[in-house]
C-alpha cells in the first residue's frame, strides 16, 4: 500500500432502520456509535485494504474502546439516508482518536459527532502494546491536521453547531424568497 496518496478523509452512507429507532422515529442515541463504528470499519477496509478483524487475527493485538465523546445535533430519522465521515485526528504508541460524524444526505446538516479513543492491545495478554512500524506509517499518512487543533471536543461542536445555524438560515431564506 502507497501511503503517500491515500484519503485522509473517508466517506460512506448508511440508512437508519426501523429497529434502531425510539418511538419518536429518531434514531436512538446509543445507536450512534454503533452506526460510527460500522462506517468506519468498513471504509477502512474500502479505502486502504486494512480489515480490522484479519489484523487481529493475524497478530493477536486488536482495539478496544477506552473512551468516548458523542454529542447529538439534529436527530436522524427513520428511513432516512445518512452520510457518516470519518477521520483519524490523532494517534500516539498505542491510542488512536478517530473523529465520526453524520450528515444528512446533502451534507448541508450534522446529525452527530463522535471522538471514540482506541486503545491498541493484545489480546492474550490484555494490555495494550506498541504499533509496529507498519501501523505507524499508515497513521502518519492518514492523520489530518485540524484548525481547532483536534483536542477539544466542545469547540469540534460549537464548530459544527455553527454550521447548522448557517444551513438554516440559507434553507430558511431560501423558502422564504420569491
Amino acid at each position: 500500500m502507497n501511503s503517500t496518496y491515500l484519503a485522509k478523509e473517508l466517506e460512506s452512507e448508511a440508512w437508519i432502520d426501523f429497529q434502531d429507532c425510539d418511538p419518536f422515529g429518531h434514531l436512538n442515541n446509543a445507536r450512534y456509535l454503533n452506526y460510527f463504528m460500522r462506517a468506519r470499519t468498513e471504509q477502512l477496509k474500502a479505502s486502504y485494504g486494512f480489515d480490522l478483524y484479519e489484523h487481529t487475527a493475524k497478530t493477536g493485538n486488536g482495539w478496544v474502546v477506552g473512551e468516548t465523546h458523542l454529542a447529538y445535533l439534529l436527530p436522524a430519522k427513520f428511513n432516512e439516508t445518512v452520510k457518516i465521515k470519518t477521520r483519524l485526528l490523532h494517534y500516539d504508541s498505542f491510542r488512536l482518536v478517530p473523529e465520526a460524524f453524520m450528515l444528512s444526505q446533502d451534507g448541508k446538516r450534522v446529525h452527530a459527532l463522535g471522538w471514540i479513543e482506541f486503545i491498541y492491545v493484545n489480546s492474550a495478554k490484555g494490555r495494550p502494546v506498541k504499533y509496529d512500524e507498519a501501523l505507524q506509517s499508515l497513521f502518519s499518512a492518514i492523520t489530518t491536521q485540524q484548525p481547532w487543533g483536534g483536542q477539544n471536543f466542545s469547540a469540534r461542536v460549537k464548530e459544527l453547531k455553527n454550521l447548522n445555524r448557517s444551513a438554516n438560515q440559507t434553507i430558511h431564506s431560501a423558502a422564504v424568497a420569491p
